[in-house]
């Protein structure tokens, strides 16, 4: 049973996409509609949303593979609400924790 939810995380994960600079006051739906135009969006998640204070960055899910490809390729710097977002893969949680020094 743990490799099935293993190997579904890790499917998960291949579609999914990390968005960095994002505006304070976005939705999730606004995301959605945003990435939409390369593919049919499952799932958006912006840290710190539910709690009422977001922290500046998303993770989203596409339902398939090839859509995840297109955001990475075509809309990494793309503007949205008057900022200039970063598109980059979704990280597992042991790299995560050397992202982002030094950039």
């Amino acid at each position: 049973m743990e490799d099935a939810d293993t190997a579904a995380q890790q499917a998960r994960d291949a579609r999914s996409i990390y968005i960095g600079q994002v505006d304070y006051e976005s939705t999730p739906e606004e995301l959605s509609a945003h990435f939409a135009q390369v593919g049919a969006v499952s799932m958006v998640t912006i840290a710190g949303y539910d709690q009422g204070y977001p922290k500046g960055y998303a993770y989203l899910e596409f339902a398939d593979l090839a859509s995840q490809q297109s955001a990475l390729s075509t809309l990494q710097g793309s503007i949205f609400k008057g900022r200039t977002l970063k598109v980059r893969t979704q990280l597992h949680r042991k790299q995560a924790r050397y992202v982002g020094f030094g950039e």
